[in-house]
């Protein structure tokens, strides 16, 4: 028999209880196994006291007057439903109710009342559905204010400590709560799926039109406008005949999206749906030919697991999204990848998914098959109801049935070992600070094509405040280490200590290098008489560039410094011999610099069939920041060490304009250039940073013959 006397509150702020379909399904497993639930939420409907979808689970609703869209004004709705949950939970207490309490967040604001609440002796459990430093962060368009951002990240932190045990969706927002200092022993992951039995109907197919969905709420930071600037796109490509999109959900930016497709004209091609109920989303997704979730790469959107992801994968539906981590890691070979979310590169996806009815066949069984076997709720039930069975002192008597562990990704690099070992081509370490937006394409290029055991990789991501590790950890085969200080030198050492390998590459996080490239550079470094360090050919990419910008490295192009130096590509490949010319990298940026000035002419070299494809800074702003910062760390390590070869002053008259007078205008640019950021240089502190300008493109390419 079932016991009726233990009751669980749940509460939430950010939507409405009976739109959380999270919740609904937690308020259903927990009635079905004794428990009486209710669930404070904000109010939509007055006059409701049950949970939609539930039995018997009552609803403690408020109303909620002023909506935040700035910092004072979401200050104010934070504050009263605090005090609106406060009011509530506390009379569930006095009713004899609550033994157990839940909160959802955002927000972090709840974590006083978790202290007062397990005062009592009361269990106190924290569902960790959202990320709030980074939902700030990307409603601020990535520059948050950094107060506000430390204070919600202390919340946060007091959140996730306060509470007897924390719920994630994943495992980056269990590896987080790590971070946070959480035990893993009170981390229980619980997907987001939903069960098996809410997907009713079947696949439907309307003769002649190809329908695209997109479904969840419509809010700031869901790029939903960048779906509608892709349907312009597709215009374009593909004509208006025979497809369109259908945006199903609401949210705050609505009138914006609204708008934006009356002035791209496309208001024709986009139908909002509004909120559907349970069967008209399954029409909706069983009738769809692909489905798209226009998230962009910020650190929450590649840490959070998106509802919507599973909703599309239950009902087979190709997915067209960015590349984002935990996207990735459930949708798998279901989803089509795009890599910075631009509305281009969305519409152009979209326009091959759609012309291919093979691949959509091929994408559809995966997903499918994803959903069944690894995310759907039956898959994650179990650990949920064991969880309040063990803080509840196994009270509910009912049995908890026993489900497999089935979290759709294992830990990457969990069989990677630091043992030395002889059988690999190299060891390549990869200093990354803050280079979310390109490690991934910088590792799959790495591993393409490449057997497990030819290159020893190891990613040492250190003082990232972006989604860097988790990137990183993503990718199979692939050591990543984590420093909490933003240095080049420690995370050099760092990787230096754990690599297995020789020859050592190291590689800049932006460099695409592929395996043939990097076993050349290997290879020239073995046999009799090889040298002790290496680089590939400097290619400068200057396309789409300023004209100053050309005019420039019209003349950097040609100066002799890069003909046998190992600085400027981002690439440098040494020996086990070479490498013990020193103990340690110096706390200098200049690393490539340092690394030059360990070698004679006659032990180092240029691997000339390898050409390291730099992209240069695109506009003459980035390029006197970057110059500078290059003249700033160069003089920081020749102070250090006045060995270091000094540039000839007069190369670019000597060696380059007097064997090329055609280039003389340029001379001009690159004198004043060269003449700024050496003035600029005398003032500037040495700090690690990068033109960000380059950072979106996939520009760098080293690559075997040219």
């Amino acid at each position: 028999m079932k016991q009726r006397n233990i009751h669980i509150a749940i509460l939430t702020h950010n939507l409405p209880g009976e739109r959380n379909r999270r919740i609904v399904r937690q308020c259903l497993a927990l009635e079905a196994h004794g428990y009486h639930v209710t669930v404070i939420s904000p109010r939509v409907r007055p006059a409701l006291r049950v949970m939609p979808g539930t039995r018997d689970t009552r609803l403690r609703s408020y109303p909620i007057p002023v909506l935040g869209s700035g910092l004072f004004t979401y200050a104010i709705e934070f504050s009263w439903s605090f005090l609106c949950v406060a009011i509530l939970l506390f009379g569930e207490v006095l009713r004899g109710r609550a033994q157990g309490v839940q909160v959802c967040n955002p927000s972090d604001v709840y974590w006083p009342l978790a202290i007062l609440i397990r005062a009592t002796g009361r269990r106190w459990v924290f569902d960790h559905q959202d990320l709030c430093p980074e939902i700030y962060a990307t409603r601020a368009g990535g520059r948050p204010n950094r107060w506000v951002y430390r204070l919600l990240q202390v919340f946060e932190r007091l959140t996730l400590r306060t509470a007897d045990e924390v719920v994630t969706p994943n495992r980056s927002f269990r590896d987080n709560a790590r971070r946070h200092g959480v035990r893993e022993d009170r981390v229980t992951i619980v997907g987001n799926g939903p069960a098996q039995a809410e997907v009713a109907g079947t696949p439907s197919n309307p003769a002649g039109e190809h329908v695209i969905a997109y479904v969840g709420v419509v809010g700031p930071q869901d790029n939903v406008e960048g779906a509608v600037l892709a349907v312009a796109e597709l215009v374009r490509l593909r004509g208006r005949a025979g497809w369109r999109m259908v945006i199903a959900g609401d949210g705050e930016s609505m009138p914006a999206v609204q708008k934006l497709s009356a002035e791209q004209g496309v208001a024709d091609m986009v139908h909002f749906a509004g909120w559907l109920s349970g069967n008209q989303l399954d029409e909706l997704l069983w009738s769809a030919t692909v489905a798209i979730q226009p998230d962009l790469p910020t650190r929450m959107n590649q840490l959070s697991s998106m509802a919507k992801t599973a909703d599309y994968l239950a009902h087979g539906l190709p997915i067209v999204a960015a590349d984002l981590v935990e996207t990735r890691c459930a949708a798998d070979d279901a989803a089509s990848y795009v890599p910075t979310g631009g509305p281009d590169e969305f519409a152009h996806a979209l326009h091959t998914l759609l012309a291919d009815p093979q691949r959509r066949a091929r994408m559809r069984v995966v997903g499918l098959d994803r959903f069944r076997n690894a995310l759907a709720w039956e898959h994650q039930v179990g650990r949920y109801l064991a969880l309040w069975q063990r803080l509840l002192d196994g009270s509910a008597v009912t049995p908890i049935p026993s489900t497999p562990n089935c979290d759709p990704c294992p830990d990457p690099g969990d069989d990677i070992t630091d043992t030395p070992r002889t059988d690999l081509v190299a060891g390549v370490v990869i200093p990354a600070h803050n280079e979310a937006t390109v490690i991934g394409r910088c590792l799959d290029a790495l591993r393409d094509g490449a057997s497990d055991d030819a290159l020893d990789i190891t990613v040492v991501a250190n003082g990232c405040t972006d989604a860097t590790a988790w990137i990183a950890r993503a990718r199979p085969g692939v050591r990543v280490l984590e420093l909490p200080k933003a240095s080049k030198s420690a995370a050099l050492n760092a990787g230096d200590a754990v690599s297995a390998a020789f020859p050592r590459i190291y590689l800049d996080a932006d460099i695409v290098l592929e395996p043939a490239a990097a076993r050349a550079l290997a290879a020239a470094l073995t046999g009799p008489g090889a040298p002790l360090a290496v680089v590939p050919r400097r290619d400068l990419d200057v396309a789409g560039r300023s004209p100053l910008v050309r005019a420039f490295y019209a003349i950097d192009r040609h100066l002799p410094a890069y003909r046998s130096g190992l600085f400027g590509r981002g690439v440098v490949a040494v020996s086990a011999a070479g490498r013990a010319r020193f103990e340690r990298f110096p706390d200098v940026l200049a690393d490539d610099l340092f690394l030059d000035g360990q070698f004679h002419a006659a032990e180092k070299a240029v691997v000339e069939a390898v050409g390291a494809r730099v992209a240069t800074p695109r506009h003459s702003r980035e390029l006197l920041r970057c110059l500078t910062r290059i003249r700033a760390a160069n003089a920081q390590l020749r102070a250090a060490d006045p060995t270091i070869r000094r540039a000839a002053r007069l190369a670019w008259l000597r060696d380059v304009v007097l064997h090329r007078p055609w280039l003389a205008p340029a001379s001009v640019v690159y004198v004043t250039f060269a003449v700024r950021a050496a003035l600029a240089a005398r003032r500037a502190e040495p700090t690690w940073q990068r033109d960000t300008s380059t950072r979106t493109l996939s520009t760098c390419c080293p690559r075997r013959g040219g």
